[in-house]
């Protein structure tokens, strides 16, 4: 509910805004609500845990037949995908010089082919 109260009232912030808005910006205000909350509430909350996450924590297992869906991947889709986790593909597409239209078309072949 929390999360949902903050989305919300970072809408109402932005809302009249006349600045030019991006994901950065927004992730910033959101987290700043969410600071300004735990110190109107005066919650005793170790920040730490939010930045400082264990590797342990996230654990998962492969089975065989992902792997074979894995190992079948087109090498340039897998590094499409590995890089689709932080970027866009707009952003792809400058990072590597490559046509936008290109990185799509590859990434829903190979996610079709997988279905």
């Amino acid at each position: 509910m929390l999360a949902d109260d903050i989305v919300q009232e970072m809408y109402l912030k932005l809302a009249d805004c006349q600045k030019q808005i991006n994901d950065f910006y927004v992730i910033i205000v959101m987290k700043n609500i969410f600071l300004d909350h735990i110190k109107k509430e005066k919650l005793n909350v170790s920040l730490n845990k939010f930045y400082n996450l264990e590797s342990d924590e996230i654990t998962f297992e492969i089975d065989d037949q992902q792997k074979k869906i894995i190992d079948d991947i087109y090498w340039v889709a897998k590094d499409y995908l590995i890089m689709s986790y932080d970027m866009s593909l707009r952003e792809m597409a400058k990072a590597l010089n490559t046509n936008y239209a290109f990185i799509y078309r590859t990434m829903k072949k190979e996610k079709d082919k997988h279905k």
